[in-house]
């Protein structure tokens, strides 16, 4: 049975899973595809039949598609049963009026005219002058007196500083969107983050609590502990999870769902969330020493610094530098596949135009790390 917890202050009460909309199925498995309607849409009412009451979605999700498809999938009565989640794309925003103009195409795109929680999205130092230029929290704010918006906060990606830094200037906020799992303790806001939030009485929805898959289908030395006696009985993602949930300071963990037996899975899993027992805290504290140890790229596959203009397929790139570093030594399987990509998206064709670096929410030096994997994998 579906568990809820409060939503900080605001007297929502919320889903300990949220269906996330960024990785939804599509019809050619590509990640920025078209949108597989019916089976996406299936899998949210899935969600929402077996208690999830918390979708979130973003405007530049699967190419300005995502929003659209939620709101096709909360027809039909199933609008009334959960609170929408979405974000001001703040690094598109040139002026008020834009801003106006985005949200109105969101509300329109969701078929509602209110939005139960809306945020800036992806809050980090290189968007603070367009946040304090166009005054985007006072504006938020007003959206909110105007009953247009039921909540209002923000989504974070970067370091503890510029977060506390955002949390006491951002008065009436009310919850924050971090990114956090078993692996990121210390990584953006980390758990600094989350316990300076808990404090001020903010909702804290976790997002990439499966670090865009990577916990769960873990691989090299990370995988091999999981097929060895110790570890033979644990599920990835099972533990993924129930780590983040074992944390009473989260409100609400988001899980992008490329599948619907995904949806089945993290159902069950969130029907019996509880507290970690010593033997399963012992295990993942190994699993976070072997891949702090095994993956020298700290990629979430975001995809937050596409499209590249000379057209590298960055996330995929460093995939396969990753899954070189955690394979066994001596194998040169991901020097194969690398050797087998389409040449016009690989490490090589990188330009150092830097469009990507700005972007990213990891603030991963790419241009360098790019050269770094053409020829380690070459």
């Amino acid at each position: 049975m579906m568990q809820y917890r409060n939503f900080g202050k605001t007297g929502l009460k919320v889903s300990v899973l949220g269906f996330g909309t960024m990785r939804l199925p599509t019809t050619s498995g590509k990640p920025d595809e078209h949108i597989d309607e019916k089976e996406a849409i299936r899998m949210i009412r899935h969600g929402i039949d077996a208690g999830i009451n918390y979708v979130d979605t973003a405007k530049p999700y699967h190419g300005g598609r995502s929003e659209k498809v939620v709101g096709k999938a909360l027809k039909n009565g199933y609008r009334e049963k959960v609170a929408i989640a979405t974000k001001l794309p703040t690094w598109a925003i040139d002026s008020r009026k834009a801003a106006d103009k985005i949200f109105d195409e969101q509300r329109a795109d969701l078929g509602t005219d209110k939005i139960d929680v809306y945020m800036l999205h992806t809050l980090q130092r290189s968007f603070h002058s367009v946040v304090q230029k166009h005054k985007l929290i006072d504006w938020i704010t007003k959206k909110k007196e105007m009953g247009q918006v039921g909540h209002i906060g923000f989504s974070f990606h970067d370091d503890f500083a510029y977060f506390k830094e955002l949390v006491d200037s951002f008065d009436n906020c009310e919850f924050c969107q971090l990114q956090y799992n078993y692996v990121g303790e210390t990584v953006q806001a980390g758990t600094q983050g989350l316990e300076y939030a808990a404090e001020k009485g903010l909702g804290i929805i976790v997002m990439e609590p499966l670090l865009g898959g990577v916990l769960a289908k873990p691989p090299g030395k990370m995988g091999k502990l999981f097929a060895s006696p110790e570890g033979k009985n644990f599920n990835p993602v099972d533990l993924a999870l129930r780590w983040l949930w074992n944390k009473p300071e989260i409100s609400v963990v988001l899980s992008g769902m490329t599948a619907f037996e995904h949806v089945v899975h993290n159902l069950d899993i969130a029907g019996r969330s509880g507290t970690l027992t010593d033997k399963e805290a012992a295990f993942i504290g190994k699993l976070r020493e072997t891949y702090d140890k095994s993956q020298p790229i700290k990629c979430t596959k975001c995809r937050y610094c596409m499209p590249c203009p000379s057209g590298v397929d960055i996330p995929l790139n460093f995939e396969a530098y990753n899954n070189h570093a955690a394979a066994d030594k001596g194998s040169d399987l991901f020097k194969v596949l690398y050797g087998m990509m389409a040449g016009d998206i690989r490490a090589d064709q990188c330009t150092s135009c830097g469009t990507c670096e700005t972007n990213c929410p990891q603030k991963l030096p790419i241009a360098k790390l790019l050269e770094t994997v053409h020829a380690g994998l070459t």
